[in-house]
């Protein structure tokens, strides 16, 4: 019970996290509402007894990536300006976010098709070494939907930055 409490928990906060850093207009904030993600999502792989991954988890996205990110952001010279920037009109927003939710609709039902495909993975009988087979195992059979959903995650804070770049560069 206490695992499935954990998982719950942990799954809901990295869901959580990452719709607040979608919709996020600030930057910095949307870098540290990422930030959570990954470390929620490293919660995750501790639930499952994923020490490694957990590990690797915090070491590399938590630390060094975002460490990466934050610094990027506020060496921009956007970063030091508190004015905003003129906002497009009411009906090219919704129309926006209405696309792209749809878009992100689309992207979660395929991982879905996918992954109800994945569900039995066969192995050929002559890898009977523990260790990596078993992380491969588990990797990409049963937890493969969950790492696609956290390259998708990735891919919007990707997206997003480049964006928020882009329209930096036309104020200027």
């Amino acid at each position: 019970m206490t695992l499935t409490a954990a998982i719950y928990l942990f799954g809901g906060l990295t869901a959580l996290a990452t719709l607040l850093m979608i919709f996020e207009r600030d930057p910095v904030k949307a870098a540290m509402l990422m930030l959570a993600a990954l470390l929620s999502t490293a919660g995750l792989y501790l639930a499952f007894s994923a020490q490694l991954l957990a590990a690797l988890q915090i070491i590399l996205y938590a630390g060094a990536i975002m460490t990466l990110f934050i610094v990027a952001i506020t060496v921009t010279p956007a970063a030091w300006r508190d004015t905003r920037t003129a906002r497009p009109a009411g009906a090219v927003r919704l129309k926006a976010r209405t696309l792209g939710l749809a878009a992100a609709a689309v992207i979660l039902a395929e991982l879905l098709k996918v992954s109800a495909g994945v569900k039995t993975v066969t192995f050929s009988p002559e890898f009977s070494e523990t260790g990596t087979l078993d992380l491969a195992r588990l990797l990409f059979g049963r937890f493969a939907f969950q790492f696609e959903l956290l390259s998708l995650v990735i891919l919007a804070a990707i997206v997003a930055a480049v964006a928020l770049a882009a329209k930096r560069k036309e104020a200027q």
